[in-house]
């Protein structure tokens, strides 16, 4: 009974920690949505929470285009992630099975310039981006965001870890009927299928919100993608009301989360075969 009782206690004390720590990170995105239909003062203002009125106007200004083409950048920064996943994805997940599978000369130098890809600040390698990009002829086009992300260091040490999981007996086993190296990583894909799906949903993500590629690679305003744009308009917040900035962040955020919402289960499901 007393043990009972205990259990009991540890949830309910369990549950409202774990409530306070989902009000805290639900809080900043509750006000952001919120401060959409506030005037600046009522902004600045913490209280009271809700607005007064839920006008439309603010989304209504940045989705006709009369101050910026934001529609244009939000289905920049759409083709840009989207494309970028799907290339990274293809390099990737076949790097990833090479590198946990097969035995080469040169194998470790090159999984070492996967690793140093990783810790090489973004930074460092803006100038000479820019430089090949602008020496393709590429400037100012969404290829010129796409193209410097698609090696993905990342990706290759991701899926070199997936694939050193797979039991080594059904590989043989695919090998021994004859099978090619490309059949047995088809045959397997299905296997990790929720790794593709996570690291395909975290690429995503990351591409989504790249901020300092687009900046570089792209000079008119119908080329950049909605984190340079937000950046703009942040940027020249004297002329436009705070409420349009947070309609602009709202708006910004909806693709990620939808993407979130719809993988949810596989990246769970990833994340768990990869920490057990």
């Amino acid at each position: 009974m007393r043990s009972h009782r205990a259990r009991s206690i540890g949830r309910w004390a369990a549950t409202f920690v774990l409530g306070g720590v989902a009000a805290l990170f639900v809080f900043p995105f509750a006000w952001m949505l919120l401060a959409t239909f506030k005037s600046n003062p009522e902004i600045f203002r913490l209280f009271p929470l809700l607005p007064g009125a839920f006008p439309l106007d603010h989304y209504r200004a940045l989705l006709d285009g009369s101050l910026l083409p934001f529609t244009r950048q939000l289905a920049n920064s759409l083709v840009v992630a989207s494309v970028q996943t799907v290339l990274v994805l293809a390099l990737t997940v076949p790097a990833g099975y090479v590198f946990a599978l097969h035995r080469f000369r040169g194998r470790r130098a090159l999984y070492g310039c996967a690793l140093f890809t990783v810790v090489l600040p973004q930074q460092a390698l803006a100038l000479p981006l820019f430089a090949w990009i602008h020496r393709l002829g590429l400037y100012d086009t969404l290829l010129a965001v796409i193209l410097p992300g698609i090696a993905s260091g990342l990706g290759v040490v991701f899926f070199t870890l997936v694939f050193r999981r797979l039991p080594p007996e059904l590989v043989a086993l695919a090998r021994s009927e004859g099978a090619s190296e490309g059949r047995v990583l088809l045959t397997f894909l299905p296997l990790v299928r929720p790794a593709v799906l996570t690291f395909g949903l975290i690429h995503f993500i990351l591409a989504w919100h790249e901020h300092l590629i687009p900046l570089v690679m792209t000079g008119s305003a119908a080329q950049k993608t909605v984190p340079v744009a937000l950046a703009s308009l942040y940027g020249s917040s004297v002329r436009f009301p705070y409420a349009l900035l947070m309609a602009g962040s709202v708006l910004a955020t909806l693709p990620a989360v939808l993407a979130y919402a719809l993988l949810r289960r596989h990246f769970h499901s990833a994340l768990g075969e990869l920490l057990a």
